[in-house]
C-alpha cells in the first residue's frame, strides 16, 4: 500500500484569511458609513474602499451584493432613526450601485500578485486603478445626485464645478487609507507567512 503523500502546510489557512477579510470589511462599513457610531467618527468613510478591497480579495459577486445590501440597510436604518429619509434616499440613490460596481471591478482586475509581479508594479497598478475608479465612482454618484435628486433645480455648471472641487479629492483620499493598509498586510502575509491571499479564490460570474 502506497503511503499518502503529505501535503505542504502553511502557517495560516487562506480560507480563514478570507473570512477575516470579509468580517473586517463588514465591520468597517458599519462603523464608518455616515459615521453613525461616534467612537469611529474620526475615521474616513470606508464604503468605497470596502468594494475595492472586496474586489481584490473576495473576488466573488455574492460579496458585492452582500456589501451593497448592507450599505442600503445602514442608510435606511440611519434615516429611520433620524427621520430624514429625503436627505439622501432620493430617486438618484440606485446610481450608487453603478458607483460601487466600478470600485469592485477595479479592485478585481487590479489585484496584486507578489509572486509574479514586482512590488513596484503592483503598487503602481493598484494606485492607478484606485484613482481612476474612485473618480468614476464619484462622478456617477455625485453627478446623479445633483441631476436627479430634485434638491438642486437651479444649480448652474459653475456652482456644480465649485462643489465638485470641494469634494472630489476626498473621493479617492478616503479609500487610500484602507487600501494602503490592506496592501501592506497582504505583502507582509505573502512575504513572511508564505500565503498569497489573492490566489485563494476563483472568480464567479
Amino acid at each position: 500500500m502506497k503511503s499518502a503523500t503529505k501535503q505542504p502546510t502553511t502557517p495560516t489557512s487562506p480560507q480563514s484569511l478570507l473570512v477575516s477579510v470579509f468580517l473586517l470589511l463588514a465591520f468597517l462599513m458599519i462603523a464608518t458609513r455616515g459615521h453613525h457610531f461616534s467612537t469611529f467618527s474620526q475615521l474616513p468613510s470606508a464604503s468605497t474602499a470596502v468594494f475595492f478591497i472586496a474586489g481584490m480579495y473576495l473576488r466573488n459577486l455574492k460579496s458585492f451584493w452582500f456589501f451593497y445590501i448592507l450599505s442600503i440597510a445602514i442608510d435606511l436604518t440611519s434615516s429611520y432613526i433620524r427621520g430624514e429619509f429625503g436627505s439622501c434616499l432620493t430617486v438618484s440613490y440606485p446610481a450608487l450601485a453603478f458607483s460601487y460596481a466600478v470600485m469592485f471591478a477595479a479592485g478585481y482586475y487590479a489585484r496584486v500578485d507578489w509572486a509574479k509581479q514586482s512590488t513596484l508594479f503592483n503598487i503602481a497598478k493598484v494606485s492607478f486603478a484606485l484613482v481612476i475608479a474612485s473618480s468614476l465612482a464619484f462622478f456617477i454618484s455625485n453627478g446623479s445626485y445633483y441631476a436627479f435628486s430634485g434638491n438642486f433645480p437651479e444649480l448652474s455648471w459653475a456652482e456644480y464645478t465649485t462643489r465638485v472641487a470641494k469634494y472630489y479629492f476626498r473621493s479617492f483620499s478616503n479609500p487610500i487609507f484602507y487600501v494602503v493598509t490592506a496592501i501592506v498586510i497582504d505583502w507582509t502575509i505573502s512575504k513572511f507567512l508564505n500565503t498569497n491571499v489573492t490566489a485563494t479564490t476563483q472568480s464567479e460570474q
